[in-house]
C-alpha cells in the first residue's frame, strides 16, 4: 500500500513545481510587456527589413548617400555623405563605387521625410548594381539625424 501513496505524492510534486514554474512565467512576460521591455506579439516591427536606426548607422561608420534633390543636398546634409538621385545615377554611383571599393562598409541612403520613399527606390537599385553590399535606408529620412 506504500507505493500507490509515494506515487500520489510524486505526482502531486510535479504539478506543484509546473504549477509554480508556468506562475512565474506569465508573471515575467507580463511584467516585460507592462514595462515596454518586449513588444506585444501581434504589433507591427518598429524597423522594417532593410531599414536601419540612426544610432545603429552611426556606431557602424557607413557610407552615407543623401537621395535628396541636389539643392536640398547643397543646403546641408551629413557630414561626408554623397549626393546620389535618380537625375545623377550614373555619375554618382561612379563616387559610391569608388569610395566603397576603398573600404568596402555597409552603405545608408536617407532622403527628405519619414515619408520619402526615394531613399527605398534608391536602396533597392544599388542592391542590383552592388549585390555583395550590405545596404540600407534611414528609418525616418535627414530628421532622423538633423534632431
Amino acid at each position: 500500500m506504500g507505493a500507490p501513496n509515494t506515487l500520489a505524492i510524486a505526482l502531486h510534486e510535479i504539478t506543484r513545481e509546473l504549477f509554480f514554474i508556468a506562475t512565474l512565467t506569465v508573471l515575467g512576460a507580463g511584467f516585460s510587456l507592462y514595462l515596454g521591455y518586449a513588444q506585444v506579439p501581434w504589433a507591427e516591427p518598429e524597423i522594417a527589413a532593410g531599414e536601419i536606426q540612426f544610432a545603429d548607422a552611426r556606431v557602424l561608420d557607413v557610407i552615407w548617400i543623401d537621395a535628396r534633390s541636389i539643392e536640398e543636398y547643397e543646403a546641408g546634409h551629413y557630414s561626408g555623405a554623397i549626393h546620389v538621385d535618380e537625375s545623377n545615377w550614373d555619375s554618382g554611383l561612379v563616387v559610391l563605387m569608388n569610395r566603397w571599393l576603398e573600404a568596402p562598409r555597409p552603405i545608408v541612403i536617407y532622403c527628405g521625410s519619414k515619408d520619402c520613399k526615394s531613399s527605398y527606390r534608391l536602396a533597392d537599385r544599388l542592391r542590383q548594381a552592388l549585390p555583395e553590399g550590405e545596404i540600407y535606408s534611414l528609418k525616418g529620412g535627414s530628421e532622423a539625424w538633423t534632431k
